[in-house]
């Protein structure tokens, strides 16, 4: 029995030896990729130090264009957002970069799907899971994922979601466009078939997630120190105001300027600056951004 016991715990350790042999040396080579989703998420946590830095879903990916900020504001800027996320993931990302740099301004696209409603908190933490020993990111997990922190603890956990992607990109360099500067525009004109039914307001339920909430008053006080703005950016549906109000009544309390064109006629059912029923195409990111830069400019959060 004691030879059974003895060899159950040597299987234990060389399992253990391995997971963690195996996620350092994933780790390793992984941070040396500079193209595609990981490559843009190694700019962004290891890198960048440019003047602007946009967060946000992919709403932020699709709507803000880096080339047009950085030409009007003589500024450098990267565009951090990502697919499929919120403010969770801003968060992280924000910490990391303040561990280099205070940007000298901040923009946070706002999608309450990601950034107010309640769902699953767990999938924003995918891009986290490799950054898990960084400073502050072990917070998130104890405080988003019920059972996250306890997985974490396996070192090829934090890689089982995009293992295959990222070594096919390490070892062939290949991988999707990281955009520019982080903007990834969409070259496609209006898809009403990409058009789903919104309730009408009085139908909607609006269900506010405390987490999320909690993260967003995070996001505002990690950025003191340097000018931030919040921005719900046009939506072909337009938006229910009161899927806005908690945030909007947060960045009153901290005194964030708020910047609304989710409701903006210029943009409300106007198919041709739209790809689908939530993101501009090309030519409505450009005409967006250059419609934000004035609202910066008269909120003074960029010089004229």
């Amino acid at each position: 029995m004691r030879k059974f016991i003895l060899k159950i715990i040597i299987l234990l350790l060389i399992i253990v030896a391995i997971d963690q042999i195996i996620g350092y040396a994933f780790s390793y080579a992984f941070d040396q990729i500079k193209i595609g989703g990981r490559g843009r998420d190694n700019y962004i946590c290891n890198v960048t130090e440019d003047d602007i830095l946009v967060f946000g879903s992919s709403r932020a990916v699709h709507h803000y264009n880096t080339a047009i900020l950085e030409d009007s504001t003589k500024m450098t800027c990267y565009n951090c957002g990502d697919n499929g996320c919120g403010i969770i993931l801003s968060y992280g990302r924000l910490l990391m970069v303040k561990e280099r740099c205070q940007p000298k301004l901040i923009i946070q696209d706002v999608n309450p799907d990601y950034d107010l409603l309640k769902g699953d908190n767990s999938k924003h933490l995918g891009w986290l899971k490799s950054r898990y020993e960084r400073e502050g990111i072990k917070e998130i997990f104890d405080t988003v994922g019920s059972n996250e922190h306890i997985k974490m603890h396996c070192q090829m956990y934090r890689y089982n979601s995009t293992f295959l992607q990222n070594l096919v990109t390490y070892l062939f360099s290949i991988g999707n466009s990281a955009g520019i500067k982080g903007y990834r525009p969409m070259d496609a004109e209006f898809d009403s078939m990409k058009v789903i039914k919104h309730p009408n307001i009085d139908e909607e339920k609006i269900e506010i997630d405390p987490i999320k909430l909690k993260y967003v008053e995070k996001f505002i006080k990690e950025c003191e120190g340097t000018n931030v703005v919040f921005i719900a950016s046009p939506i072909w549906y337009g938006m229910n105001p009161q899927k806005l109000a908690p945030i909007k009544n947060l960045c009153q309390k901290y005194n964030v300027p708020f910047i609304d064109f989710s409701d903006n006629s210029k943009y409300v059912h106007c198919n041709k600056y739209f790809t689908d029923g939530v993101h501009l195409n090309m030519r409505g990111a450009d005409e967006f951004t250059k419609d934000l830069i004035q609202e910066l400019r008269k909120h003074n959060l960029i010089a004229e």
